[in-house]
């Protein structure tokens, strides 16, 4: 589903993401992708809690802005923050990174839809945030619940971060996603 949270211009306003994120749980979403970074607030925090508490993986972008300095949304600890690797599959220089950083997937020149109905290449961890939302998506078909709690996107999360590929730098989180060991890695813990 597309939920609209920023204006014509690409500006949003934390309440209004915060809004957007609660519609998208109340009605089914499992894997909520945030490409953006919005200014933190109590009301935003308190939707991205509200999706980790019904079962939902919030992916956030973990920024451009090639430093250590965490951004919102995905410094919540509720939010699977995502860094971008180059064509190297090292760490990309635009990549925020840090200890609050999760993961990394491929963000440079990533080919996609741009306005007007367009279509072009585009790096950030914009497009490595949908990498690993699409990565969830799968593993949430086969993942079951070993927890007992009656959700699965802490087993979700969890088959994500421990199937990544390591990373020889720091700031990266545990590591590049690896789609197919993250969906062998839930299926092997049923």
């Amino acid at each position: 589903m597309n939920v609209k949270v920023a204006d014509d211009t690409g500006r949003c306003q934390a309440r209004t993401v915060a809004r957007g994120i609660v519609w998208a749980v109340n009605h089914g979403a499992e894997v909520i992708n945030i490409s953006l970074c919005v200014e933190s607030s109590p009301e935003l925090e308190e939707a991205v809690r509200h999706a980790w508490s019904h079962g939902a993986v919030v992916v956030a972008a973990a920024g451009n802005e090639g430093r250590s300095t965490p951004s919102f949304l995905a410094y919540y600890a509720d939010c699977l923050a995502v860094g971008a690797t180059d064509e190297g599959g090292a760490l990309a220089l635009l990549s925020s990174h840090g200890e609050w950083v999760d993961v990394a997937a491929p963000g440079f020149e990533i080919y996609s839809t741009l306005p007007d109905n367009q279509f072009g290449y585009r790096s950030g961890t914009s497009p490595a945030a949908a990498h690993v939302s699409g990565v969830a998506a799968l593993v949430f078909t086969v993942v079951e619940d070993r927890s007992g709690n009656g959700l699965v996107n802490d087993e979700v999360r969890q088959a994500i971060e421990n199937s990544c590929s390591p990373m020889a730098v720091g700031g990266a989180g545990e590591g590049c996603v690896n789609a197919f060991a993250a969906v062998a890695d839930a299926i092997a813990l049923h």
